[in-house]
């Protein structure tokens, strides 16, 4: 019989120590390693063998670490296979994972389909999900996917496929980031990747991942600069929507009963605000760090409702 995931792991570190792969190796050992599901009859020849499958679960840094180097995970899946192989057994496949917080188990841990009805482990939240791919596009270096991402909201559902389920992810966006997906095919590439990736088992490697838009209004989600802002907005009967995010900027409409601004927000110490005249509309640069707390805050947003009363929509 195979050895238990523990024990294989030692095995295949071993192997990569023996072999000068000491970073595989470290690798391996912060790693989640285990058996998944029955083995499968294999004829090889004279000889008829149990092929098992092999989980290895990994962090967000790992899974970049592998995937960017194709050759690295290569490297890894033949040492699994070196210290699977027996006269009766052989390893059927090892399966990459992510971790996925805030548990660190791979989504397979959690997933329904073809899941036993006496299985009690409750579904992952989507948002699990989703924390995970952020991670992994931080890990990535891809600040515009993982803002996205954190700003966003999913849904999740199964649908027939044939004679399997199989997972369906609606990654639901405000109306600034998803204007910007579709002008930026790559961008939204990058971030389905990033879902995909999230949501991997053992039997499924890929999931559909759709786009929508919010329909819960963009307060709940919003980064914490703006969301103190639109929080103390709101208490004074003004609405605040993000429009568009450029170059590490937000552009967002306060819309008032008595009129329109647009306020940009930018990073920086500026603890004022630069009024840029508008025919129309006015425009307000507010700094991130005026926004630090709640009172501040609430001293911004009093400039802008101030700024409102001034500014009529012709």
């Amino acid at each position: 019989m195979i050895a238990e995931g523990s024990a294989l792991a030692a095995g295949a570190r071993s192997l990569l120590d023996v072999g000068g792969e000491s970073e595989l190796s470290a690798l391996v050992e912060r790693s989640a390693v285990e058996l998944m599901g029955e083995a499968d009859r294999w004829s090889m020849g004279a000889r008829e063998v149990r092929a098992y499958r092999v989980v290895l679960t990994v962090s967000a840094e790992d899974h970049v670490l592998l995937t960017a180097h194709p050759n690295r995970l290569s490297t890894l899946r033949d040492a699994f296979a070196a210290a699977a192989r027996t006269p009766e057994t052989e390893l059927g496949g090892l399966s990459l994972v992510l971790a996925l917080p805030p548990t660190g188990a791979g989504f397979h841990r959690h997933a329904y389909r073809d899941a036993p009805a006496a299985r009690v482990e409750p579904p992952p939240p989507p948002a699990a999900v989703l924390g995970g791919a952020a991670e992994l596009c931080k890990a990535r270096k891809n600040r515009d996917a993982e803002g996205i991402l954190r700003r966003a909201a999913m849904e999740q559902s199964y649908v027939q496929a044939a004679a399997r389920s199989m997972r369906r992810f609606l990654l639901r966006l405000d109306p600034a980031d998803f204007a910007r997906i579709e002008r930026e095919p790559p961008l939204a590439e990058s971030i389905t990747s990033a879902v995909r990736d999230a949501a991997a088992t053992a039997d499924d490697p890929a999931s559909a991942v759709h786009f929508g838009l919010r329909l819960d209004g963009p307060l709940p989600e919003l980064p914490e600069p703006e969301a103190r802002l639109a929080h103390s907005l709101a208490g004074k009967g003004a609405a605040c929507v993000p429009i568009t995010r450029p170059d590490g900027k937000t552009w967002l409409a306060v819309i008032g009963a008595s009129g329109v601004v647009l306020v940009e927000l930018v990073p920086g110490a500026d603890k004022g605000l630069v009024s840029r005249g508008e025919v129309k509309v006015s425009r307000l640069r507010v700094s991130a760090e005026a926004l630090a707390s709640a009172e501040g805050a609430d001293g911004v947003s009093a400039q802008i409702v101030a700024a409102l009363g001034a500014s009529k929509i012709r």
